[in-house]
């Protein structure tokens, strides 16, 4: 797959000294994507379509609905509750048949009917059901930039020096986005430069895993007094810094905690 270098936003995020320079990322263009459908492209054609066909995730519409553009939202909602209402109707005829087959049987041989064939029908109908949520457009334009981001942190720890000494000396990434960045090294590099990737990788991550792991041994010890004089940790933070190093940012969260304690995106130039 071809893509694009895009090097401000990925400068800009190591330099930002996070947890990890992707989650910044994520978090951009996630709030990219949620103003960008929540703006003009509402009355786009071509946009309304897509949301119709395709929808939002939970996790997005929950931020969605967090937005001032109430009737927006309201607008996609209602032609995508119409779309939905007709493919659901499709999809349930085949188990509405069958259930009304069987509910239509009475009698002692009633209890015997085998309800293996409305039984496939269900779950064939539940799955369409579940398959609903799985598509989102929001999410599908966040992993299509982590994607370039990603092919733009190897290409410029491959070509550019002084982003090579910045990522080793920095914090590395959580590990929720560490696998997309392996995946597109061992793409991108050839076996010598992989193999350099992977070392330096595994050690700038161990070491910013052992300093939050510390960090929240120190936290925990806070409640104990018989252990203060063991805390050598900064323990600020640092149940969030843990967490975020393990799965990454959670977006309800981040939202929550921009709410009461001002902006946390910072620039949104490159997202």
């Amino acid at each position: 797959m071809k893509y694009e270098l895009d090097t401000i936003p990925v400068w800009d995020a190591l330099r930002a000294d996070t947890e990890c320079a992707l989650c910044l990322l994520e978090r951009r263009s996630r709030t990219n994507a949620l103003r960008y459908f929540l703006g003009p492209a509402v009355m786009v054609p071509e946009v309304r379509v897509q949301t119709n066909e395709r929808g939002f995730a939970p996790h997005n519409l929950r931020l969605l609905s967090k937005d001032a553009n109430k009737l927006g939202l309201a607008l996609l909602t209602h032609t995508r509750l119409k779309g939905l209402r007709a493919k659901l109707a499709v999809q349930a005829k085949p188990a509405a048949g069958e259930a009304a087959r069987l509910a239509a049987k009475t009698g002692p041989m009633a209890a015997l009917a085998n309800k293996s064939g409305l039984r496939d029908k269900v779950a064939g109908l539940a799955n369409f059901i579940r398959q609903q949520e799985m598509h989102c457009l929001i999410d599908e334009k966040v992993s299509d930039d982590l994607a370039r981001y990603a092919f733009t942190l190897v290409a410029l720890w491959k070509d550019d020096g002084e982003f090579l000494k910045a990522w080793q000396t920095g914090k590395g990434l959580c590990l929720h986005h560490a696998p997309g960045v392996l995946d597109m090294a061992a793409e991108q590099l050839d076996g010598p430069r992989l193999g350099a990737f992977l070392i330096g990788f595994l050690e700038l991550q161990d070491r910013n895993l052992a300093r939050v792991e510390h960090d929240v041994l120190s936290f925990t010890q806070t409640f104990d007094s018989t252990h203060s004089h063991e805390i050598t940790g900064r323990t600020e933070g640092a149940l969030d810094r843990a967490l975020q190093k393990t799965a990454g940012e959670f977006p309800e969260y981040v939202e929550e905690a921009k709410s009461r304690r001002g902006p946390l995106m910072g620039s949104q130039s490159g997202g």
